[in-house]
């Protein structure tokens, strides 16, 4: 009987949410029209050969050269036929999965690379959403597309924060590829006390990449970090990361990037799980791109998945254009930040016992 009770629950949370799917529907078709461009693009010029390349580098012996925009270029351009400005901004323990992805050609690369994060993201997923929901649909929303669109990090990000909330110290200590968006997740950290457990496997994941890619490669991605990145956001010279890019710096500059994250910090004490403090973690990063909000916007289309028809309009509309927010980008960077801070406000105000008891169905 409690089995049944369970499935029907389970299934009224799936009746009538036909506005729902058609959200995401928008979503989907909108990210194609508007981020996937041509479908002629070649993988060659997508984001995700920065990966290849800089594989092919470390196994070569050159790792360091990776943090050299020019070096990385005239590689890509001589070993893919690359004209795209690519840069490779993850620190050298991402070689560990760069190299793999070097060792097959381009194009079978790109699509392992998809598939397998892809997959880790829907299985990640699995516990935060309602039995009935079609976790295939994690794999759609408009940050998922994008992150199709350039064969970003995305899903890797995604299925490791949700791996991380789920206990996994070691998807913790993993999310050290991205600290600028995964630094939010030490939190959790110490909730669960497992610092020390994370912070061994860390540190132990450092010491191997410098073993093995050598000192030079963490001082070639330090001085890189500075000389590009950062002087690329703090010099307005990021061009088309003002359509990409959804954190407060590059719209709001300094004190506007300081006043969102204290907003955003002084919510999440209300409510610190998964979908909350993914959310905030984009308003305290000083940057972060589309193409890497596929736990926001799984968060936000799962809350209205359960809760629109209780939620009052304004509440369920701002979850909507969170869920659309990376597309939404594309018309400036600057509309983004009043939307997730919104949308963390909203979410922070669903009682926790109706978070719990959905949880469980």
């Amino acid at each position: 009987m409690k089995a049944l009770i369970s499935r029907l629950s389970s299934k009224q949370l799936t009746n009538g949410n036909t506005l729902v799917y058609l959200l995401w529907a928008t979503g989907f078709l909108g990210a194609l029209v508007t981020v996937v461009g041509r479908p002629s693009n070649p993988i060659a010029n997508r984001d995700f050969v920065s990966f290849w390349v800089a594989g092919k580098l470390a196994m070569s012996g050159h790792a360091a050269q990776a943090y050299d925009v020019t070096s990385l270029r005239a590689a890509a351009s001589t070993l893919a036929g690359t004209t795209y400005p690519i840069a490779y901004p993850y620190p050298p323990q991402f070689f560990f999965v760069a190299v793999p992805l070097s060792w097959l050609p381009l194009i079978l690369s790109f699509v392992a690379w998809l598939l397998i994060t892809g997959a880790a993201f829907c299985i990640a997923a699995r516990p935060y959403v309602p039995r009935n929901f079609p976790v295939i649909l994690a794999l759609i929303t408009p940050a998922a597309i994008c992150n199709l669109a350039f064969g970003q990090t995305g899903f890797l990000y995604g299925a490791l924060w949700l791996f991380a909330f789920e206990g996994s110290a070691t998807a913790a200590a993993l999310l050290t590829v991205k600290p600028h968006l995964g630094c939010l997740v030490a939190a959790e950290v110490v909730r669960r006390r497992q610092l020390i457990l994370t912070s061994v496997i860390a540190l132990v994941l450092i010491g191997l990449s410098t073993l093995v890619f050598g000192i030079d490669s963490w001082r070639a991605c330090l001085t890189g970090l500075k000389t590009n990145h950062l002087h690329w956001v703090r010099s307005d010279s990021y061009g088309g990361w003002f359509y990409q890019m959804t954190t407060p710096y590059i719209g709001y500059g300094l004190v506007g990037w300081l006043i969102f994250a204290v907003a955003a910090l002084a919510i999440l004490i209300r409510r610190f799980d998964a979908f909350t403090t993914a959310i905030a973690a984009f308003l305290v990063a000083p940057y972060g791109f589309h193409y890497d909000m596929t736990v926001i916007c799984l968060g936000f289309g799962v809350t209205l998945f359960r809760y629109w028809r209780s939620m009052p309009p304004l509440h369920t509309a701002t979850c909507a254009f969170g869920f659309l927010s990376p597309l939404i980008v594309a018309a400036g960077t600057w509309l983004v930040p009043p939307i997730l801070l919104a949308g963390l406000f909203v979410m922070a105000r669903i009682p926790r016992h109706e978070t719990e008891a959905t949880s469980e169905q």
